[in-house]
């Protein structure tokens, strides 16, 4: 992701070696034609800023007066409770951030309406903050030893160092492959950690420092009645859209047959903006006929399809794992092909992203009604966060294809792991619902989906659906209205009722309606029919669930290159040779897949791992 990147040294140094390293990462970061850099060099630290270029902003600014710099990345929408001269408009926001920590010091974060990263530096004083948002979506990774301190949101960046040890963290890599992306701050790299978000990273006395200055607190539930809730949060909803939007000449929003992209949708229109709106997959497929429904609703009149073309997994993906750096498996490849056919500029296009709704705001949540209580011992609750990471009894299909050793070191890490970050979410609250909530926040959206997010890497993207009034919103909503989207679907039916009319893709039926349990058990029939079908075929038929736009087994047997190209890399030498895996279990998964089995999502973890070593290891 691009964004802010810098050195603070911990022991003497010169300005001519600062300058090189940070020339180096600014090199490695630069990965993107239409990427505008900056850098600059003291003697004791470094400052790098690479972003798509913004027309009229200021993000790294040097104030000589005071001695200090500073720089951000992200998006600072406003201010919050700040003297009159701090939070006026300014182009110059890089500077302003100066102006408020010689006020405020470290609780220059609190200061900001916005999502970002950001950084201050006091040269007089040899004294550092950098800072996140809340939520920490725009990724903050930090390398320390014993004389520099680095700083990026690429790990990438960190390269450039001569001393960085690539050591792989196998704790890490066992998460990725039992739960599909690291828990908490680890990553692929044992020295790389990552900056969870609402935490202040505090360089003084030689010496960097932690500190988190806001958390989840869920206290006493709101005592408003429904229609109460759903004026107030479209109150602050028109407010947020309007802040996404503005400056922007052109206004993208991806349609889906969901409900979070119709309500982003509808009040960017009802904003005043016409924007250019896409749905993607197969054409006919259950998502376009219902998001169509919803642009023609809505009188969007720039609204186009685009028809995903399976050869983009082999065209794109070594650009995906560059960008991502391999913590995600190669599936959402698919991402860089669509917005490809936008053929939009980029620097002046507002990209709304609906990839972080739900329990971030107002919109779901990730636990059942039954886990809303508070008298599970811990045993259960471990048991019950099983379930949802791994759907009951672990999938040994996933550990088969490692040798012997591997495979029990990451079948062993699975529990204790999940403990272990799990545990440093109880004090949220005394429900294990909530406890719940914030680690699927703070893991599944914080780290899984950060990393699927490959448009930030292509457009200014805003996440429309993460914002601080959204989460306060969120915590205050009794526990009651947020399984099953309950508050979302009551919202639609009371002011957006064109919309409730028009079938939700989740459950094929308007939110006026139930689906029957007939339906459901046909559509699972269905399902398991066509996998037998194509399994019976030895991979001949290629059978597509049209209630879905996503198809990747069957794009996988679509074209022959496809499968030659994990074959390729998969059964190299190179990857053989690493000693993760077992030749002949990996090549039977390998015909499996090829004969109609539905291991797309295994090998695609795989081939991510394998790209991320030849690309940062090697």
């Amino acid at each position: 992701m691009p964004g802010i990147f810098g050195i603070i040294n911990k022991t003497k140094s010169n300005r001519d070696n600062n300058e090189a390293l940070i020339r180096g990462m600014l090199q490695r970061l630069s990965h993107n034609p239409d990427y505008r850099g900056q850098i600059y060099a003291d003697d004791w630290f470094a400052l790098g800023h690479i972003e798509i270029p913004f027309a009229d902003e200021k993000r790294l600014h040097v104030d000589n007066k005071y001695q200090m710099a500073a720089s951000f990345s992200g998006f600072i929408y406003g201010w919050k409770d700040l003297e009159s001269e701090l939070s006026s408009a300014t182009p110059d926001k890089a500077k302003r951030l100066i102006d408020i920590y010689i006020k405020h010091g470290i609780k220059l974060p609190e200061k900001i309406d916005g999502s970002f990263n950001a950084v201050i530096i006091n040269s007089a004083k040899r004294e550092a903050l950098i800072c996140n948002d809340r939520f920490g979506h725009r990724q903050l990774y930090y390398f320390e030893d014993e004389t520099v301190f680095l700083f990026s949101t690429e790990m990438k960046a960190f390269l450039a160092y001569d001393k960085f040890p690539k050591k792989i963290d196998f704790d890490a890599v066992a998460d990725y492959f039992n739960f599909t992306y690291p828990l908490g701050n680890k990553t692929f790299f044992k020295a790389v950690k990552i900056l969870e978000g609402g935490h202040n990273i505090i360089y003084k006395n030689g010496k960097i420092e932690f500190s988190k200055y806001w958390d989840y607190n869920f206290g006493d539930e709101t005592k408003q009645s429904t229609g109460e809730l759903i004026e107030e949060i479209d109150v602050i909803y028109q407010d947020i859209i309007k802040k996404r939007i503005a400056g922007a000449k052109q206004v993208v929003i991806p349609l889906s047959g969901g409900l979070d992209s119709r309500f982003i949708l509808a009040h960017t229109i009802r904003a005043g903006v016409q924007p250019y709106v896409f749905t993607h997959g197969k054409k006919n497929c259950l998502d376009y006929r219902i998001a169509r429904q919803v642009a023609e609703t809505l009188g969007a009149k720039n609204y186009g399809f685009v028809e995903i073309n399976p050869l983009w997994f082999i065209e794109y993906c070594e650009k995906f794992v560059y960008m991502t750096e391999g913590m995600i498996n190669t599936l959402l490849t698919m991402l860089i092909g669509i917005s490809s056919q936008y053929r939009l500029p980029a620097d002046s296009t507002a990209f709304l992203n609906g990839i972080f709704g739900g329990p971030t705001n107002f919109g779901s949540s990730y636990f059942k009604l039954a886990d809303i209580t508070d008298k599970i011992n811990h045993e259960e609750k471990l048991k019950r966060l099983r379930y949802s990471l791994a759907g009951g009894e672990i999938n040994e299909r996933r550990y088969n294809v490692f040798q012997s050793d591997i495979k029990k070191q990451i079948r062993e890490r699975f529990i204790p792991s999940m403990d272990i970050e799990f545990s440093r979410h109880l004090h949220v609250s005394p429900l294990y619902c909530n406890q719940k909530d914030v680690f699927f926040i703070k893991n599944r959206i914080g780290r899984h989906m950060n990393q699927i997010d490959c448009h930030r890497y292509i457009w200014h993207d805003h996440f429309a659906l993460a914002d601080d009034k959204l989460v306060d919103f969120f915590i205050k909503l009794p526990a009651q209205i947020k399984p099953g989207r309950v508050f979302l679907k009551d919202y639609f039916m009371a002011r957006l009722p064109e919309l409730a009319g028009i079938p939700y893709q989740a459950t094929g039926v308007n939110l006026y309606n139930k689906p029957s349990s007939f339906k459901i058990k046909l559509q699972a029939y269905s399902a398991r029919a066509k996998y037998f079908a194509e399994r019976l075929s030895g991979g001949r038929l290629i059978l597509y669930d049209m209630t879905r736009y996503q198809h990747f087994n069957q794009w996988y047997r679509s074209d022959k290159k496809i499968p030659k190209f994990y074959e390729d890399i998969l059964l190299d030498s190179k990857t053989i040779n690493r000693g993760y895996y077992n030749k002949k279990n990996l090549q039977q998964m390998l015909k499996k897949q090829r004969q109609g089995s539905w291991l797309i999502f295994e090998l695609s973890e795989l081939l991510a791992f394998e790209m991320f070593n030849r690309l940062f290891v090697d």
